[in-house]
């Protein structure tokens, strides 16, 4: 059985895995982008890889704001990070669906 005191310690491990895992995603997007060719179609991720890069630094912040104590309840950072992580999802599919491995 785990400690209740040490809830917080595995958030925000939890937060640190994503953002290592939000950078992965950042660079896997820009390796399509510079493989692809610089087309318009590299606009989409571009963005994402982006979008994974800011997602990277929040969940880095939100790790770090557990670690001093603030556990921050109702905090608008979950929400961001729940709809940055949909909308890469999303960019992911759709170029899935129009540019596949070949």
């Amino acid at each position: 059985m785990s400690r209740p005191g040490l809830a917080a310690e595995r958030t925000a491990l939890a937060w640190r895995r994503t953002a290592v895992a939000a950078m992965v995603v950042g660079v896997l997007f820009l390796d399509h982008a510079a493989v692809g060719g610089w087309r318009p179609a590299t606009i989409a991720p571009l963005c994402a890889a982006i979008t994974s890069a800011v997602l990277a630094g929040t969940c880095y912040m939100r790790n770090r704001r557990l670690q001093e104590g603030r556990d921050g309840h109702g905090d608008p950072i979950v929400a961001a990070t729940t709809m940055a992580v949909f909308a890469i999802a999303i960019v992911a599919v759709a170029i899935g669906l129009t540019d596949p491995l070949p």
